[in-house]
């Protein structure tokens, strides 16, 4: 048998099918059917093509790209998820599955982007800074990481504080109008109260804002403080991450005309990431569920609370 006119990946294929065609032309198609174990139609149709195209008439026929199998109903929401809600594959699969009780494989999605022209989320670098490995607390309130974001609102720098419980991943959130000891000691009375659970330790960096003073109230409190290794904001990850999140879906999306509108918008956002909003590192749940399933919570969602 020649190889000629039959492309490399199809050669062993052809050679099946010429065991086929030449027990047909010897036998007759019923006994050739039986042998191979195929239909007889299957086996006419290769001998149709075997003599009309030569072993060439034998190379499989597949269509380029077979037609897709999801239904209309579960792309648009792919598109939904994509293009309105700007998820990637990952999270447009728990999504999908914690919303709307579908099983989509993250490959599926990803190639269903490709088809709306949106293959990827944004521009990333080539080459990015080599990540820590993140430990994990194993209860609530064992170590909250505490920072600060720098947001615009109405063309005024505000300063967003944010707390992030290292085991649940439930965060506290308020906007102050300045950065400095008055308002690391209001927040820290704010995220005492705002917890369900108690805090044992808060961790922060070295910054103006964190003096003495912070450490000696946290200490008064009942907690115990850390400062984390200076230009090492790694230490400080989880609570770093979420201020990206906090750009990419809260502050990137929308604009408020004074600050009193952003403190109401960021009270509501904290509680859309709390009880909402599912997240990749605690395997699709919220930090509610997180909170709940440690055993720290037995109560259903609070409701947003009011500025």
């Amino acid at each position: 048998m020649t190889d000629s006119g039959v492309p490399a990946q199809y050669r062993l294929r052809v050679k099946q099918r010429m065991v086929a065609v030449r027990y047909a032309e010897e036998h007759g198609i019923k006994p050739a059917a039986r042998h191979c174990g195929v239909a007889r139609r299957t086996v006419r149709t290769w001998l149709r093509r075997w003599k009309a195209g030569g072993e060439a008439g034998l190379v499989p026929r597949y269509p380029s790209r077979r037609p897709r199998r999801l239904p209309g109903t579960t792309i648009e929401l792919i598109r939904i998820a994509r293009v309105e809600l700007e998820f990637g594959a990952p999270r447009t699969r728990v999504w999908l599955h914690r919303v709307h009780q579908l099983h989509v494989n993250a490959r599926t999605i990803q190639r269903v982007f490709r088809d709306l022209g949106r293959p990827r989320l944004t521009k990333r670098p080539r080459r990015r800074p080599r990540q820590m490995k993140l430990f994990e607390k194993e209860q609530p309130g064992e170590s909250v990481q505490v920072d600060v974001k720098v947001v615009t609102v109405a063309k005024e720098k505000v300063f967003q504080y944010t707390a992030l419980d290292d085991c649940t991943r439930m965060r506290v959130l308020r906007l102050y109008p300045r950065l400095n000891q008055h308002a690391s000691l209001h927040f820290l009375g704010e995220l005492a109260r705002a917890f369900p659970f108690p805090v044992h330790k808060i961790q922060c960096d070295n910054g103006s804002e964190f003096p003495l003073a912070f450490r000696l109230a946290v200490e008064a409190a009942g907690m115990r403080h850390r400062y984390i290794t200076p230009r090492r904001p790694q230490q400080n990850g989880k609570v770093e991450r979420s201020h990206r999140i906090d750009s990419e879906e809260f502050w990137g999306r929308q604009a408020f005309a004074n600050r009193a509108d952003a403190e109401r918008g960021l009270r509501e956002w904290e509680h859309r990431y709390n009880h909402e909003r599912f997240s990749l590192a605690l395997a699709g749940r919220t930090p509610i569920e997180k909170l709940m399933a440690t055993g720290g919570l037995s109560l259903p969602p609070a409701v947003p609370r009011s500025a």
